[in-house]
């Protein structure tokens, strides 16, 4: 069996029928071990070790602590293919076979850097189209650029190009490429999922969905497939639906936290905002670090006027990661409780971190009125018209005080009496 390594355009096979994957998390600085094997079926996780435990690394509770190692066997089915992401933050991933370990550029050939990498079982027969070599037991490195020059019967370097396609936006050669992918390989699970996918960046999303639900029919356990029909339903407004397919995601990989954060957001267009609530808490107990998970359960919170367990959350979000967006979430939820001080730093602050934050003007313009500081608050709705002229909240704003300027006339109370600093 050979195994295939795709990245950014670049196809690497190699010989292998077992392998090692090993990371360190970013922050905690915890090692990742996990154990694969490739079948004829797909790839087939034996085992996942962590070392120690932090946020974000937590081993399952059936796990067993042996030399400081948790150890343990993931419950996933054999996979089609396992997608490898890459912060850029903490180390690349490190693929380790017959006790040797090499970071993916070395092996790809290139910096792979913030790019995913797709790990998938190779296809006998398109690794022979592409290198008569291979005919004389030959399983050296395969390396095939997504190009133009593509050929028309290789379904592994089409597929390939037609992710690079994808990412950049260029759907119609995405379809293109997966649709004769297809052609070439009518069962091939990847090749549905791509098409399905170019298809969304189509807006053509009934049919996306028929290519999700021909993936799925393939490989019934595969919660991505779920997660990806699901945003296509929501695209079409279908909530009802989109929320049974985000369920079996997470029924499928109960550890995915983008599928909790994608089922809330749905819950809260149909304003079923308990149930958004329970998805975010579920995904910040699996995702303890991220400061946007923390934020994005504080506007729900909000929106239900529990500006304390808002304030509460954004806090935490401020902890884990200074931000503008968060400053200014804060400062809203306070203003909404009448202290208008805490919220006047916040917009400071906000502004402070980005000095294009046109809503964080705006903002702070309407507690400086509150105040009675109108010429200040003039111009920070001038400032948020200006950053974005399609803010109309601003325009608004900045219209209505305009006139009550010059309504007072000579009765606007001089600068520092009355006037907030």
């Amino acid at each position: 069996m050979s195994l295939c390594l795709a990245s950014a355009g670049v196809v690497k096979s190699l010989s292998v029928a077992a392998f090692m994957l090993a990371w360190t998390h970013s922050i905690e600085k915890i090692e990742w071990q996990e154990d694969w094997r490739v079948t004829p079926q797909g790839l087939e996780i034996v085992e996942a070790r962590v070392k120690g435990s932090g946020a974000g690394m937590e081993p399952p509770p059936e796990a067993l602590l042996k030399d400081g190692w948790f150890h343990w066997k993931p419950h996933l089915p054999v996979l089609p293919e396992v997608v490898l992401g890459n912060s850029g933050l903490a180390g690349e991933w490190r693929f380790c076979n017959d006790g040797k370990c090499q970071e993916l550029s070395a092996i790809l050939g290139r910096p792979v850097g913030t790019s995913v990498t797709t790990m998938s079982v190779c296809k006998r027969d398109d690794l022979e189209q592409e290198d008569p070599r291979l005919h004389k037991g030959d399983r050296a490195a395969l390396s095939v650029m997504a190009s133009k020059s593509v050929p028309a019967n290789n379904v592994l370097a089409l597929l390939v190009r037609a992710r690079n396609s994808r990412s950049t936006g260029n759907f119609d050669d995405a379809w293109r490429d997966a649709d004769d992918a297809l052609r070439l390989d009518p069962r091939n699970v990847e090749a549905f999922t791509v098409r399905g996918d170019a298809l969304v960046g189509l807006r053509r999303y009934d049919r996306a969905i028929d290519d999700y639900d021909a993936a799925i029919r393939l490989n019934p356990h595969d919660a991505r497939l779920f997660s990806l029909r699901a945003l296509a339903f929501a695209s079409m407004r279908e909530a009802r639906l989109a929320i049974r397919d985000y369920t079996e995601a997470i029924r499928l990989d109960p550890r995915r936290v983008q599928s909790f954060v994608d089922r809330a957001a749905i819950y809260k267009k149909v304003r079923r905002y308990d149930l958004a609530l329970d998805d975010q808490s579920a995904a910040i107990l699996l995702d303890p670090a991220s400061a946007d998970l923390f934020d994005d359960r504080g506007e729900t919170y909000a929106r239900n006027n529990a500006y304390d367990r808002a304030i509460d959350d954004y806090n935490e979000a401020i902890r884990l990661k200074p931000s503008a967006k968060f400053y200014l979430n804060r400062g809203a939820a306070y203003q909404l409780t009448d202290n208008m001080d805490a919220a006047l730093a916040d917009y400071n602050k906000a502004i402070e971190l980005d000095g294009k934050l046109a809503l964080a003007y705006n903002n702070r313009g309407t507690v400086l009125r509150a105040k009675g500081n109108r010429p200040r608050a003039l111009a920070d709705f001038t400032t948020a018209a200006r950053l974005d002229p399609d803010l109309d909240i601003a325009v608004a704003h900045r219209k209505d005080l305009a006139r009550e300027i010059e309504r007072l006339g000579a009765h606007l109370p001089l600068k520092g009496k009355g006037a907030a600093k």
